[in-house]
């Protein structure tokens, strides 16, 4: 293995992009932080709904991909009714493997109860939600 790439859950990610990921993690973090309303989910509650990454990962309600940093960003959402109703979002990179086929590399995910929190994180919400 060159020493400019790391092992991630066998998929190997040059140092560089590492890095980038990182840097996004807390970049989102950080918009996170600001934009959460007192009344929405506390951080410590995040850990309660991580059952439900995969489903959101494999039918999400809505996905979108924009491009930040050249790197090709995707946002996925979707709303779950149970316990209450929830928004979870899952934002990750798409990062070519070694035989170019993409893989989503999760950089952030959280649930929240506002729509307002999900507009910081994707300028193209279906209209569905927006209402």
């Amino acid at each position: 293995m060159p020493p400019e790439w790391s092992v991630m859950d066998e998929f190997y990610l040059p140092e560089e992009i590492l890095e980038w990921l990182s840097l996004k993690k807390s970049e989102y973090l950080s918009k996170l932080i600001e934009n959460v309303e007192a009344s929405d989910f506390k951080f410590e509650e995040y850990f309660s709904f991580e059952s439900f990454i995969p489903a959101t990962l494999s039918l999400p309600d809505w996905t979108v991909e924009t491009i930040e940093d050249n790197q090709r960003i995707r946002t996925l959402c979707r709303t779950y009714a149970e316990p209450e109703v929830f928004h979870q979002v899952v934002v990750g990179a798409l990062i070519p493997d070694q035989e170019k086929r993409d893989v989503f590399v999760p950089i952030i995910s959280f649930v929240t109860r506002t729509e307002s929190l999900i507009k910081v994180f994707s300028s193209e919400i279906p209209r569905r939600l927006l209402n």
